[in-house]
């Protein structure tokens, strides 16, 4: 009978730590489908003047920052003046790869911090990012779809900008 007590604390003590791996695990499984989520589902081209893509990432992909982490680090960074730094409402985020050609290589000039990938030059090339995107044209706009989106893309890792795409009739 005197052993009770130290197996009652030996108990508690197991289910405290089965507690706290269970709400680990289930955190991580929510996390994990929220990227999923969010992820490009099938190649969109961002600009197709200079053949900007905006593609599904891996399966394996694990951005160090959440998409409202990087967000609010943009903002901060750029130093937006709001009393928030929530995505806004009106707001959908993708996680995705960026490709973002410059053009042509032309030597020293193009190369200077972008990529090289035989002839070509680019900004970005299948680089890890949030696709922040909303509509600028009115209801009944005429334009299409593409002509009405416009993007801000960022880094999912430093959470800074890569690109910001401004299309249809609020955009001039």
């Amino acid at each position: 009978m005197r052993l009770r007590g130290p197996f009652v604390a030996i108990s508690a003590l197991g289910c405290a730590v089965l507690t706290v791996s269970v709400v680990a695990l289930w955190t991580s499984i929510d996390h994990t489908k929220a990227i999923r989520a969010l992820a490009v589902k099938t190649t969109i081209t961002v600009d197709p003047g200079i053949h900007e893509t905006f593609a599904p990432p891996p399966a394996d992909a694990a951005p160090a920052m959440t998409a409202a982490e990087a967000w609010a680090g943009w903002e901060r960074h750029a130093e937006i003046p709001a009393k928030t730094t929530a995505i806004p409402a009106n707001t959908s985020v993708q996680l995705g790869l960026l490709t973002l050609p410059v053009g042509p290589d032309c030597g020293l000039e193009c190369e200077h911090g972008n990529i090289v990938r035989g002839n070509m030059v680019y900004t970005a090339l299948n680089q890890l990012a949030y696709g922040y995107s909303w509509s600028t044209c009115p209801a009944g706009s005429s334009l299409p779809a593409i002509q009405c989106t416009s993007w801000i893309f960022l880094d999912a890792s430093t959470g800074l900008m890569i690109e910001g795409v401004s299309w249809g009739e609020a955009a001039g």
